[in-house]
């Protein structure tokens, strides 16, 4: 099959919505194993010629998608009659949207309910599919390499390490995990680029680690860190892509994941094993110090496993070969 991903593939992995930019990483890579793909850098606009030369069955769009983004498949729609249009929407930001059905693709890959409620009433035809983890990359810990990896990052072994991957701003409820900060926890964060002054410096005198750069090897990041959590409050939908990436990565690491109930986490995970929904602050609080204690037994790569992006891949397969 001859398949067009048009996406953000040229850009800096410090900034921006890394989360859609891997999802359109992920998926060239596992769909390339079976299928000719041509990748199409969203701002490539002069690439006309090479997508008609290509001649796609297939043009994927994974952006936001914004209602820009929706415009720009509708015209990819009409000049390359012969191709089927998908739009992924792990991060929809929508505007104008009763002028949104002019600008149909011909499938919408939604995640969230409350997204695909939205591109249902405005008379989208729509299929769910969630974002999937390197499960290959992503595992747990060896028999103290947690400790060897803690001693290279200068992190004191006796810490109960609380890990958070993501912006630095004030939607992503950010300032919780300062106060998560006490006794013998220690919140890392792990940011990127923009980031807002105020938060970084409020978390950094609460004794919080910050740190902003990019890592090569970010699994280990992961493999040292003894609980994972994402306080981002369900109503801020545009403060992250519905399944966050980060989340899937704690949990095919086997860590512990305490999480509000945002976007399209409870449509795929119960909890139990390890996984938690947290309602108020206190919860956090609460799950942390349950874990501490060695409760409960934590299974959540086991939860996480049937979403591999090779399965993510093939199911994908089925709707792209779907009518």
């Amino acid at each position: 099959m001859r398949i067009c991903l048009v996406a953000h593939f040229k850009h800096n992995p410090l900034e921006g919505d890394i989360g859609t930019k891997n999802v359109a990483y992920y998926l060239s890579k596992e769909l390339s194993k079976r299928h000719e793909i041509l990748q199409i850098d969203v701002r490539g606009i002069n690439s006309w010629r090479k997508i008609k030369a290509f001649k796609p069955q297939i043009i994927h769009f994974v952006l936001g998608p914004s209602t820009l983004g929706l415009i720009i498949a509708k015209a990819f729609k009409i000049w390359h009659t012969g191709a089927k249009v998908i739009m992924s929407a792990p991060n929809p930001f929508l505007r104008f949207k009763m002028f949104l059905p002019l600008f149909k693709p011909d499938l919408i890959l939604t995640q969230s309910q409350h997204y695909e409620e939205i591109f249902v009433k405005l008379g989208f035809k729509t299929e769910f599919l969630p974002n999937g983890v390197d499960v290959e990359k992503f595992s747990p810990a060896s028999s103290g390499l947690k400790e060897r990896i803690k001693d290279k990052y200068g992190i004191d072994a006796n810490k109960f390490v609380i890990l958070h991957v993501g912006p630095i701003i004030e939607r992503r409820n950010i300032r919780l995990l300062g106060n998560l900060q006490e006794g013998d926890n220690q919140v890392l964060i792990i940011g990127r680029i923009p980031f807002e002054e105020d938060i970084y410096k409020s978390l950094s005198d609460k004794g919080c680690l910050v740190w902003i750069k990019q890592f090569e090897n970010i699994e280990e990041i992961y493999k040292m860190c003894d609980c994972y959590v994402f306080p981002t409050p369900p109503i801020n939908t545009t403060a992250s892509i519905d399944i966050p990436l980060s989340v899937l990565e704690a949990m095919a690491c086997n860590l512990p994941v305490i999480t509000t109930r945002f976007g399209a986490l409870p449509r795929i995970f119960d909890e139990g094993g390890g996984f938690f929904f947290a309602e108020r602050e206190e919860d956090f609080f609460k799950k942390i110090e349950d874990l501490k204690k060695g409760n409960p037994k934590v299974k959540t790569r086991e939860k996480v496993l049937p979403y591999s992006w090779g399965n993510i891949v093939r199911e994908l397969e089925e709707i792209y070969a779907g009518g």
